[in-house]
């Protein structure tokens, strides 16, 4: 049963733009800001002095929570032996950023193919448990958090989740499941002792808009009355786009009060 006790105000992240970097650190000064690097997982599509300089900005602000870790095309637990070795190498090395930028978690994208249960699930979640626990162990004191992407429901994370430990945790997108079709609270009651961090962005319920808070057609509402009844405080990330979609969404939280936040 869920717990009814008020929540303290959680941390909050962004995903700043290194093109913009000053502006980002301003508006992260001004309010209180830490960064879930996400630019850095697309490092292998910079060129190497970009990459380099994205990397050291970073490190040196003091401020990174999180990171994104590696996300495009990758298939941990793929059928494909060269593949599967790829991606686990990219996962890897964002383990390995991570440690060095002084990040507390690393989020992977889960990569079950979202039409398949039954056997294949079983040997997804088989497959992809063993090579996160193998990660948790070998960067202790770094927690992975598997993010619900293109999953139609929980299932998937739950299946994962129940061959995991603390190490390996869900984060919970609440844009991805607002176009999945499943209820959010569906996805609160079934991964909510799993849950460790959110990510939060708008949507009209068909496509990962991105939109800005109360842009979309998200019950902020319910959002905020099933994160109280977690009764823990998780780092929420607002995935929004730009600086402006950044701004407007701190307002909406703040008009309304949801997640402790009070204008």
């Amino acid at each position: 049963m869920m717990s009814t006790d008020h929540c303290p105000a959680p941390l909050l992240r962004i995903q700043p733009q290194f093109s913009h970097y000053a502006q980002w650190a301003r508006l992260a000064q001004r309010e209180s800001l830490f960064y879930e690097a996400l630019e850095l997982s697309m490092a292998p599509m910079l060129d190497g002095n970009a990459a380099a300089a994205c990397r050291e900005w970073y490190k040196s602000s003091g401020r990174v929570n999180a990171i994104h870790g590696a996300f495009i095309d990758v298939n941990p637990a793929s059928g494909d032996p060269a593949f599967r070795e790829l991606s686990r190498r990219r996962c890897r090395e964002s383990c390995t950023l991570a440690v060095e930028l002084g990040a507390e978690q690393v989020v992977f994208h889960s990569s079950a193919f979202p039409f398949l249960r039954g056997g294949y699930l079983e040997n997804w979640a088989d497959l992809c448990a063993a090579f996160y626990m193998e990660l948790a162990e070998e960067y202790r004191g770094l927690t992975l958090c598997i993010e619900n992407s293109q999953d139609l429901d929980p299932e998937p994370l739950e299946a994962l989740m129940k061959r995991t430990g603390d190490g390996v945790r869900v984060c919970l997108d609440i844009g991805h499941a607002h176009y999945s079709g499943t209820p959010l609270e569906a996805w609160f009651d079934v991964l909510g002792p799993s849950i460790a961090c959110l990510h939060l962005s708008d949507n009209r319920g068909r496509f990962d808009d991105h939109l800005p808070l109360g842009d979309g057609g998200i019950d902020w509402a319910m959002a905020d009355r099933l994160y109280q009844g977690l009764g823990k405080e998780l780092p929420m990330t607002l995935e929004v786009g730009g600086l402006q979609g950044v701004d407007k969404s701190l307002a909406f939280l703040r008009r309304n009060g949801y997640f402790a936040l009070e204008g």
